[in-house]
């Protein structure tokens, strides 16, 4: 008896609640035996990411065992639960995913310069979002979340603020590549299906989708340009068929990040690409972004039609 496609004929819920199982077990595993390698080869555990960072020795060992842990994190979060779910519920797990075809050329073409082109939208969209304020009866669970912000945001500004070649390269697999196709492998390869399954609605499944992949980030500051992040990547896998294009976007949203960053660390350029178009002064240039931007999906959705109407 084989295990494969054993679990196909169970309910959207059930498979949900079968993923979400597979998920806690990968997190726990994964984490557990990276934080156990990164004590080994670095010295550095779990605990001490979790401590206060500054009181960590040796900055180039924090910064590897940051990534190696990140990297098990990933793995184990988000890629061998949606590997697993696929070959449990699918014997056509390729499919299942999304992953037995291409993008064209042109809309990996268009992907990057939508993103290119949204980086003062999505800059602005954060600083929207940071600026929300809790009612007072809050206040102690906006300090909690801010905390939590400034701590991770030590840990990230730590991790790519190097500015070698080989700080560019490590980053962008750990930051890009790897999260790229893990989060979108589970997120729209997996729970989106659920989501439109459980809710009889495309438009709903990619919006809960969204939800759930912005929320599960645990970072509240920036959560409203990663919900529609994640609603733009479910529309591109809607539209194309073919999840390799929301991986790819995906990658390139993050990769972008990541080398306009290291440019700037590096003094390639003077531009803060944080900041660029959030503030009152930039009103042309976040115009010029927003028009920008929503043209270009529109091509990318128009493009996609027509691709499969072939």
């Amino acid at each position: 008896m084989t295990l494969r496609a054993a679990l196909a004929d169970r309910t959207p819920y059930r498979k949900f609640l079968i993923i979400v199982g597979l998920t806690l077990i990968g997190t726990v595993l994964f984490s557990a035996l990276g934080g156990l390698l990164s004590e080994v080869l670095f010295g550095i555990g779990l605990a001490d990411l979790q401590g206060d960072i500054s009181a960590t020795s040796a900055e180039t060992s924090l910064v590897n065992a940051v990534r190696l842990i990140q990297t098990f994190s990933l793995l184990g979060s988000f890629l061998v639960p949606a590997l697993l779910a696929a070959w449990l519920f699918s014997d056509e797990s390729t499919t299942f995913l999304g992953i037995d075809t291409l993008p064209s050329r042109g809309l990996m073409l268009l992907v990057p310069l939508v993103f290119l082109c949204a980086v003062p939208f999505i800059n602005w969209m954060m600083a929207i979002n940071q600026g929300i304020r809790f009612p007072d009866s809050l206040q102690s669970v906006e300090d909690w979340i801010r905390d939590t912000e400034e701590s991770a945001a030590r840990l990230t500004e730590l991790l790519v603020s190097g500015t070698a070649a080989s700080d560019l390269v490590l980053n962008l697999l750990v930051i890009a590549v790897i999260p790229g196709i893990a989060e979108e492998f589970l997120f729209r390869g997996i729970l989106q299906r659920q989501f439109i399954l459980l809710s009889g609605n495309r438009h709903a499944g990619i919006w809960l989708t969204a939800f759930l992949f912005s929320a599960l980030h645990m970072q509240f500051l920036g959560f409203i340009p990663r919900f529609f992040l994640g609603a733009f990547l479910g529309y591109l896998y809607a539209w194309s068929g073919t999840l390799w294009l929301s991986a790819f976007a995906h990658f390139c949203n993050n990769a972008f990040a990541v080398i306009l960053t290291w440019a700037f660390a590096a003094g390639y350029i003077n531009l803060n690409p944080d900041t660029w178009g959030a503030g009152p002064q930039d009103a042309l240039v976040l115009g010029v972004s927003v028009f920008l931007t929503l043209s270009g999906i529109a091509m990318i959705s128009r493009s996609s039609k027509r691709i499969q109407q072939r």
